[in-house]
């Protein structure tokens, strides 16, 4: 009879203790949070860029999509853009889980206006991005809040960042104004010819007429 009542009390000790694993399994379910890529539009002209933009997951995000030439491309936001008309699809993947931001790309509705392309580059640290400007009254002016700029005109420029993620270069012309937008991704930069940089200043960018 002792016996017995040592065997259910085994038992109910057991039941409590795989009940109280469920339960934390249950809880430790809810709090994954659900992995999300927005976009800020639905359509976006060619050749400019679309910022996306990924919450949830656990934090460290991978862009992927069709025709995207990208390698290493991490951040919370990525910059696409595409040259061809048509529906796109970009990937986000997290902790095991992906979403995708749908939009279309579109033939701007007027031609000539002020441009700068490439309107999305990846680059590695230390790797020099490279932009250039059209249109608009033929004098251009560039800004960026990532880097400071020693000359800023001409209709071309370059900069290298010290950081990754996402940064923007703006031209001005004309009253007129457009970003070029450069996924800075981490990595080993490829072995090609940078222009020097000035001591104590890792972020320097400059115009330069092509």
């Amino acid at each position: 009879m002792k016996t017995s009542h040592k065997y259910q009390f085994v038992s109910i000790v057991t039941g409590i203790a795989v009940m109280g694993m469920s339960l934390g399994a249950i809880s430790f379910a809810q709090t994954v949070t659900p992995l999300v890529c927005t976009s800020p539009t639905a359509t976006v002209n060619q050749n400019q860029a679309i910022v996306l933009t990924a919450t949830g997951g656990n934090g460290t995000y991978v862009w992927s999509g069709t025709n995207l030439n990208i390698t290493n491309a991490v951040g919370t936001q990525f910059a696409v853009s595409y040259p061809a008309a048509g529906n796109y699809t970009v990937t986000v993947s997290s902790a095991g889980l992906s979403a995708a931001c749908n939009f279309t790309v579109v033939a701007p509705a007027t031609t000539g206006a002020l441009a700068c392309a490439p309107a999305a580059q990846s680059v590695v640290l230390g790797q020099t991005a490279s932009v250039s400007a059209s249109g608009g009254n033929g004098a251009y002016v560039w800004s960026s809040p990532d880097i400071s700029i020693a000359n800023p005109n001409g209709s071309g420029f370059s900069a290298s960042y010290a950081s990754t993620g996402l940064k923007t270069l703006t031209v001005t012309s004309g009253g007129a104004t457009a970003i070029c937008a450069v996924n800075v991704l981490g990595g080993t930069t490829p072995p090609v010819v940078t222009p020097p940089v000035t001591p104590g200043l890792p972020n320097t960018g400059g115009g330069f007429n092509q």
